[in-house]
């Protein structure tokens, strides 16, 4: 009998040491990170049951064949982009056009939008003036009188005969209500929610989330920014508090492109195509050279760090960037480091309050690391700074949902608008001027702060790759 459960023991062992080292390759295989990888692998191997458990709900997933599939999906998409008032003439854009695999236009024009009210008061005025056509997309949508407000908007337009499509990424059971999704389908408003890899967890996807927010009205109007649909965006949240953030309206040919991403992301989670719709580009409206980039994770190039390394890389006297997070891949931090080292005026404008305290207290170990090479860091302190936004020199501006850390670089859908023009530059360069006149540079090393903020940003910043 002993040496039978010795026998069978020793075979579960063997059994459980193959089932790790399986587990340990595919991570090795479909991690998107070296750093991820390693972690995964040492909580494997350390921890046999749990970690190959852990892997097969959160961490396995399909990534090779989504990449592949979304990129050939991306790309039919793509190839049917409107060349009107694409410019000829060289553009400090162009860069940006490359990672972007779309044209710089010309003709466009701007309006920034700060804060929570401006913005609602102007996308909520857009959808009631809507005549034909909208797209709406949201990362967060909540059931409260905010997201109320649009439900109402969207309903009352469709009732008109406008065609409506909404697409919001939620998490099975942490979403909308059924009875809020059930008023918009009445009225015939199509909803959907982007799709992630295949995994074991099926809808509940932690990465390569949708993190885009847009409304393109009539195909002649669009907005992007930092804002999701909530009252913590107009600072009604008790645990957060003021809130200061950035969105933008924008009318001309950019205008397209971005319906076109929509369409793209449209077609990869409903199959329905979008194209002929999406397709009709709107007549010059200003001066602004422009072009909408939207990383995906499904792309080769990891385009949302491509993006800042190619600000870093075009500033000659100044790189503004305004982020709620500062968590850096080691090449943009590089790149970044790299631009104060040539005497750019490198400026990060970062929240001087959390709302995750792990991306809060990592941030604190990057610091030093851009302000060691004469960049400067800055902390936002009348209300958390949520703005995705950046100026370089007195003629390039981006306004949209990227953010300065790994997720936004690697892990998520993204969207920005890059502009070219003096007077999208100038209107930046005054708000921006604003906020950091609210704000308080860091002048402390990491060393020399309290013992337990020093300890939990170095512990926050092992968790680098995830956030």
């Amino acid at each position: 009998m002993a040496d039978f459960l010795t026998a069978t023991n020793a075979a579960i062992a063997a059994g459980l040491a193959v089932l790790a080292l399986v587990a340990s390759y595919r991570a090795l295989l479909t991690s998107r990170t070296p750093q991820g990888a390693t972690a995964w692998i040492l909580l494997i191997l350390l921890l046999p049951i749990f970690g190959t458990l852990l892997y097969l709900v959160f961490g396995h997933a399909n990534y090779k064949s989504f990449e592949r599939e979304r990129r050939k999906s991306d790309e039919d998409m793509f190839d049917m982009a409107s060349e009107a008032s694409v410019t000829l003439e060289p553009s400090r854009l162009d860069t940006f056009a490359r990672i972007a695999r779309l044209p710089v236009t010309e003709g466009n024009d701007m309006s920034l939008l700060v804060d929570g009210k401006a913005t609602y008061d102007a996308v909520l005025g857009a959808i009631r003036g809507a005549q034909h056509t909208l797209f709406v997309q949201f990362y967060t949508i909540k059931d409260d009188d905010i997201g109320r407000d649009l439900r109402d908007a969207l309903i009352d337009r469709a009732k008109a005969g406008v065609s409506i499509w909404l697409l919001h990424d939620e998490l099975p059971f942490f979403g909308l209500p059924s009875g809020f999704k059930t008023k918009l389908e009445e009225v015939g408003i199509r909803l959907a929610r982007p799709k992630g890899p295949k995994r074991l967890l099926g809808p509940f996807q932690f990465n390569y989330r949708n993190h885009r927010k847009l409304v393109v009205v009539d195909n002649k109007l669009a907005f992007t920014g930092g804002l999701n649909v909530s009252k913590t965006y107009v600072g009604r949240n008790p645990s957060i508090g003021p809130w200061r953030d950035t969105f933008a309206s924008f009318r001309g040919p950019v205008v397209a492109q971005l319906a076109l991403h929509f369409s793209s992301d449209w077609m990869w989670a409903t199959s329905e195509d979008l194209s002929e719709i999406a397709a009709a580009t709107p007549a010059p409206s200003g001066p602004l050279r422009a072009v909408a980039l939207a990383p995906s994770p499904a792309e080769d190039i990891a385009a949302g760090n491509l993006y800042f390394i190619a600000l870093a890389h075009a500033a000659r006297k100044r790189l503004w960037i305004s982020s709620p997070y500062f968590v850096p891949d080691r090449d943009v931090l590089t790149a970044l480091r790299f631009a104060a080292l040539r005497g750019v005026d490198v400026k990060i404008l970062v929240p001087g309050r959390a709302d995750h305290y792990i991306t809060y207290f990592a941030a604190m170990a990057y610091f030093d690391d851009l302000r060691s090479a004469g960049g400067e860091v800055w902390t936002y302190d009348p209300a958390f700074i949520h703005q995705k936004v950046a100026l370089v020199d007195d003629d390039i501006a981006s306004i949209g949902s990227i953010n300065l850390d790994i997720r936004s670089g690697l892990l998520n859908f993204e969207l920005t608008v890059l502009m070219e023009g003096k007077s999208a530059a100038s209107a930046v360069d005054h708000m921006l001027t604003t906020d950091f006149g609210h704000a308080t540079r860091v002048d402390i090393d990491l060393p020399d702060r309290n013992l337990i903020v020093g300890m939990l940003a170095r512990i926050a910043r092992l968790f680098a790759p995830v956030l």
